[in-house]
């Protein structure tokens, strides 16, 4: 298993797993380098830098591509000096994304990358993200975060009305934790103002942001366990496990 709480979930059906670490905890370091990331993508001036990640599929982009550039006018429109980065996994979603952004009456200017999510994490000072892995990759890159999540009108009903939403969380550094430490909205409560004005409270709760990332290394340095080799040694000793089993039913 790659986190930890997955483990545990197994354990308690009678399967047998064990917690490796995760990948991504190994790849990024525990202090990444910001300036670096900014030169290696041309980053210039001052001001806060925040990152806009509406997903990686299609669909996810469409859903939330006008309330992440709405979270953007909200930001900029109450503090200036603010500057926005939103890297897009496809030139179909940068086509989506800067359609809404073209739409805002009073947009920002938004810098729009190609790929680069992990980069742009790097060089940002904190994050509007879509729930999923790259909400990971910002608590081991050490950015405070703010999550959004849409599904479809019908899927979300379904949910609803067969009451399986049971989850107090849904994003990956409150699943972690076991508590809340980044705001997460779903649904009809994404919207721009909520997405911007929560990431604006975050920010400018300079003891919350210490605390946040605190918190952020301690998950970090859980989750950074050499995960590819540990995989591995489990395989083969499960594998180990199997064939010993299978050669004593056969001396049977």
């Amino acid at each position: 298993c790659l986190l930890p709480f997955e483990a545990k979930f197994y354990a308690q059906h009678g399967v047998p797993a064990v917690f490796v670490g995760h990948p991504l905890a190994d790849q990024i370091p525990l202090a990444v380098d910001r300036e670096a990331a900014r030169r290696a993508l041309d980053l210039r001036g001052e001001g806060p830098l925040v990152a806009l990640l509406p997903g990686s599929r299609l669909t996810e982009v469409t859903r939330l591509a006008a309330p992440f550039a709405a979270a953007a006018a909200h930001i900029a429109a109450r503090r200036s000096g603010y500057r926005f980065i939103a890297p897009m996994a496809s030139p179909a979603a940068r086509e989506v994304f800067e359609k809404e952004v073209a739409q805002l009456p009073d947009a920002p200017a938004i810098r729009v990358l190609e790929g680069q999510a992990q980069a742009a994490l790097a060089a940002c000072d904190a994050a509007i993200v879509a729930s999923g892995t790259a909400t990971l990759e910002a608590l081991l890159s050490a950015r405070p975060m703010v999550v959004g999540y849409r599904v479809s009108p019908v899927t979300a009903f379904v949910l609803r009305t067969m009451g399986l939403v049971k989850v107090r969380y849904f994003s990956q550094p409150n699943l972690l934790a076991g508590r809340r430490l980044v705001p997460e909205f779903f649904q009809e409560q994404v919207s721009g103002a909520a997405l911007g004005q929560a990431l604006l409270q975050e920010l400018e709760d300079r003891g919350h942001v210490r605390e946040l990332l605190e918190e952020f290394a301690s998950v970090h340095r859980t989750l950074r366990r050499g995960g590819a080799a540990r995989a591995a040694d489990a395989i083969l000793a499960c594998a180990g496990r199997t064939s010993g089993a299978d050669g004593d039913h056969a001396e049977g």
